[in-house]
């Protein structure tokens, strides 16, 4: 029923039969936690048996009317009577108890009569009458009564212990009702938050709070009134700053809610937009097979890789390392993309040159690029060039061993004089050879002891792998690089790019012609098996994706069509006879949807072509579609009105039922 404040033992539950522990714990830790009235009355029933119990409650009801009463002062320190005080009982009664409410009636000029009124479903106890004249006499105390008498009246109750009878004589019982009457003799009384006592009274007073015990005052405890006030007002005090204090924490956590959704929204904007720069693959290219790793430390890498094919049969391969994460290096990292793109230089030093002049222009000294950038020749002539960046490592298939390649430079987007510092380096690839390109979060990274996975064993698992395809190198490196670092954090963004001449290059080569040459007569199913055997050794090659493709439709394969299709027009997306065939499959597929798609994206790359419109208008007419296949007809004749299929295709058209 009431508000617990005093505390129990904090080493054992002493009501183990009533109480479970957790219930326990929870009234140590939580004084305002309420427990039902019968545990109540089994608790009070068990205490009883060893203490006497009506003095703590006395007590209870005096100190709880002291501690709590400054919260019932006026806020601006204004006085208020005995009588005033009185009157804002209730509201403090409403704060102690659930089940009880009070009404008070005044009597004459110095005698209240307070009227405890209980809930119907609440049965009084005797020590609500013993924890309520308690209270009353905690007024006594506050404003210092020198004459003052608290008697109860009546009771719900039907008899009270005979060492109880201090509460009153000529007791009704049997009542509705608890009722006590408070008189007292003196004028005057004030209290306000900074002064608690008369007004001529300066003094601090220590006043006895007692329990009554067969007649006889026992003393409980010493209180000092203004000490128990002071600290209740410190307190309030304390309470209304953290109240404060928990608002204005509020207003910035919401704050900083809101700005970690609008950073969390520009990061998976930044982390999109980098998706679509660094390239999911690398294809082959003119027998060189590619494989990379990459794995970002963040949402937002600062590493980044690209390649760049020449217009005369060269291909440009960049790794970089931009300085930082997150958006700042995303930003750097599409500004380089399109730095590289642009300045495509037969010396990776002079690109290198013209990208450092940009970046100082564009960047303003705010971020720096570290850069390795290499540029193979069809004849597999190999030049780089090292901008502050881990030099690459070449492996040779004829000795077996690898090694660390020459180089150096400084970063670029710093240094104005940095061109004088970048040098370019030739290689010879040979058939088998396979190059790698990295950045530093490769051999920075630590295990749990802190030793650094480092060049030297890089060089090691490279040698390792002397039978393994690129593709496998990359993979058992990155994996012997995970069981290396296992039980740590990474420290930075970790790329891994691999290139390998391939070893059966002329093999390749041979079978490749085979097929082109069988594609060329029309001998369909000679090509295909050609370009099968061609295609298993460089999965990658786009030209032998394309014809394997074309093979495959005229085939008849169109499942397996598709896929080499969509494969090879995600690297080559202006070539409109791929889209063409690539709709020609959908079509026979039964995929309609994607078949007028591909078709269209056809037309827009080579409008002047009427076999992708025709495809078109055949669709349309085999979906009723008729006032489509009618503008894919009126488009046809703007090309070429002499076209031979157009007569067909309007008669079709007119057969076609009204939409």
């Amino acid at each position: 029923m009431y508000q617990r404040e005093y505390h129990l033992s904090r080493h054992t539950n002493p009501f183990p039969e009533i109480l479970d522990d957790i219930i326990y714990n929870r009234i140590l830790k939580d004084p305002n936690y309420w427990i039902s009235q019968d545990l109540e009355d089994k608790i009070i029933q068990i205490i009883s048996q060893s203490l006497d119990i009506s003095g703590i409650l006395y007590h209870l009801g005096t100190e709880s009317l002291i501690t709590n009463a400054y919260d019932l002062l006026p806020l601006d320190d204004s006085r208020i009577d005995l009588e005033e005080m009185i009157h804002r009982l209730p509201i403090l009664i409403g704060r102690l108890t659930r089940v009880v409410y009070l009404n008070l009636k005044t009597i004459s000029n110095h005698k209240v009569l307070f009227v405890f009124k209980y809930l119907p479903e609440y049965q009084e106890k005797w020590y609500d009458a013993v924890f309520f004249q308690g209270m009353l006499n905690g007024l006594a105390v506050l404003f210092e009564l020198k004459e003052f008498t608290i008697r109860m009246t009546k009771t719900k109750l039907f008899g009270i212990h005979i060492s109880h009878k201090e509460l009153g004589e000529d007791i009704q019982f049997g009542a509705d009702s608890n009722e006590y009457e408070l008189e007292w003799s003196e004028d005057n009384l004030f209290l306000s938050r900074s002064r608690l006592t008369k007004d001529d009274v300066s003094n601090r007073h220590r006043v006895m709070v007692t329990s009554r015990s067969d007649s006889q005052l026992e003393e409980i405890s010493i209180v000092d009134v203004k000490d128990v006030v002071r600290r209740s007002r410190e307190l309030a005090i304390e309470n209304r700053d953290l109240e404060a204090a928990v608002e204005v924490l509020k207003s910035f956590k919401q704050e900083l809610e809101k700005k970690q959704l609008s950073m969390a929204k520009d990061l998976r904007l930044a982390k999109n937009i980098q998706k679509g720069l660094i390239p999911e693959i690398i294809p082959d290219w003119n027998g060189i097979q590619f494989w990379t790793g990459f794995t970002p430390m963040q949402e937002v890498s600062g590493d980044y890789y690209d390649y760049f094919p020449y217009h005369n049969n060269k291909l440009g391969v960049a790794v970089c390392d931009v300085s930082g994460h997150g958006v700042p290096a995303a930003f750097i990292t599409a500004l380089s993309k399109l730095l590289f793109s642009n300045f495509k230089k037969t010396k990776p030093s002079e690109t290198f040159k013209l990208i450092n002049r940009e970046l100082l222009d564009l960047v303003k000294q705010q971020g720096y690029t570290t850069c390795v950038y290499v540029l193979i020749h069809d004849n597999y002539k190999v030049i780089y060039s090292v901008a502050g960046h881990p030099r690459p490592i070449l492996f040779r298939a004829e000795t077996k061993r690898a090694e660390i390649c020459e180089g150096d430079g400084t970063f670029l987007g710093m240094f104005p004089d940095a061109g004088d510092t970048f040098q370019d380096f030739q290689i010879q690839l040979e058939p088998g050879d396979k190059l790698f390109l990295y950045t530093d979060g490769l051999t920075e990274a630590e295990n749990d002891k802190g030793v650094q996975y480092g060049e030297t064993r890089l060089i090691q698992i490279i040698e390792s792998c002397v039978d393994k395809s690129i593709q496998e190198t990359v993979e058992f490196i990155l994996s012997n690089h995970k069981e290396f670092t296992m039980g740590t954090d990474p420290m930075d963004d970790i790329t891994l790019l691999g290139l390998q001449l391939s070893p059966r290059l002329d093999e390749f080569n041979v079978i490749k012609a085979k097929g082109d040459e069988a594609y060329r007569n029309k001998e369909y199913k000679e090509a295909l098996f050609s370009y099968e055997l061609a295609h298993q050794i460089l999965p990658r090659e786009l030209e032998t994706q394309l014809f394997y493709g074309k093979a495959l439709a005229y085939n008849g394969n169109y499942e397996k069509a598709i896929s080499l299709l969509e494969s090879y027009n995600k690297f080559k997306t202006n070539h409109y006879k791929s889209h063409s065939i690539l709709g020609y499959c959908y079509f026979q597929m039964e995929m309609f949807d994607k078949a007028e798609i591909e078709w269209k994206k056809a037309h827009s790359i080579n409008d002047s072509d009427l076999s992708s419109l025709y495809n078109l208008a055949q669709l349309y007419r085999k979906l009723n579609q008729k006032r489509k296949m009618k503008d894919v007809i009126e488009k046809m004749k703007r090309i070429e009105e002499s076209y031979l299929h157009i007569l067909p295709l309007e008669k079709k058209w007119e057969s076609l039922p009204d939409e």
